[in-house]
């Protein structure tokens, strides 16, 4: 697929697919995955409008991890439906506006305080109306709206895409394997690097993709690399890399390096 046409169409990302990446890089990391119930899913939707509110790759997943997601951690807190449905049933108070957000996190208490939830912009949809765009603020600041909320990922499918390549892939042991390329913040970059790598034997992942988050993976090399564009929060485009072999990981990295000042549109 080439540039143009991921803009034209992006894949998207599709539970199925999400599972059979997990297996294949690390057998059994799907276990412990449960799915939430068609009454807690409508108990979830009913405050925001019913069904057709929940995004539907919000649906899917919650089709398929919605009441656990086993040893995987997605957040500093939980995506757990029986959390966020026992939140809502918890003391009468202030909710956002249902009709314009919906929780799908819940943060948990840290260090330094709890850590801020996550919700869907429900008003923000993709074109295909499959997704929408994600915020992460506290419940009450947002309530309030005297803090602006941040922008972690373009949208829940980007969320997804980030968190399994990088806790099943980029964060395995030795996680210093994992290589970092700074491309700068020129519009130009995340194309270039796109093609560069198609043009090296890697392809799309079942992941699938959009123009802010490409999982690619080069199957002959046993190699995966994330191109993430610039945002507000992070300024420059980079690309991750970590192949299984150390050997084949070295000469990835030699050859990108070698067209690194290229590829950041220098």
């Amino acid at each position: 697929m080439t540039w143009s046409k991921l803009l034209e169409a992006p894949p998207p990302l599709s539970m199925p697919g999400l599972l059979a990446f997990m297996e294949r890089w690390r057998p059994g990391s799907t276990q412990g995955f449960e799915p939430a119930t068609a009454d807690q899913i409508a108990a979830l939707a009913k405050p925001h409008g019913g069904l057709n509110a929940l995004p539907h790759v919000y649906r899917e997943f919650l089709e398929t991890m919605g009441a656990s997601t086993g040893s995987l951690r997605l957040t500093f807190g939980t995506t757990s439906i029986s959390a966020l449905l026992a939140d809502r049933e918890g003391p009468q108070r202030e909710w956002p506006d249902g009709r314009r957000y919906l929780k799908f996190t819940m943060g948990e208490e840290g260090n330094e305080g709890r850590n801020p939830d996550m919700f869907f912009e429900l008003t923000h949809r993709t074109p295909n109306e499959r997704d929408a765009a994600i915020i992460r603020i506290h419940e009450e600041d947002l309530i309030r709206g005297k803090i602006a909320p941040k922008k972690p990922f373009p949208t829940f499918s980007d969320w997804l895409r980030t968190i399994i390549v990088s806790r099943l892939v980029f964060e395995a042991d030795p996680e210093e394997q994992t290589r970092y390329f700074d491309l700068e913040s020129k519009p130009e970059a995340p194309a270039k690097a796109y093609e560069f790598l198609t043009r090296l034997g890697f392809s799309l992942t079942e992941l699938g993709a959009s123009p802010a988050v490409i999982p690619l993976e080069h199957a002959e090399y046993g190699a995966i690399a994330l191109v993430d564009a610039a945002t507000a929060s992070i300024p420059s485009t980079s690309v991750q890399l970590r192949a299984r072999d150390k050997a084949q990981q070295r000469i990835l990295e030699e050859v990108i390096s070698d067209h690194e000042k290229e590829l950041s549109g220098g």
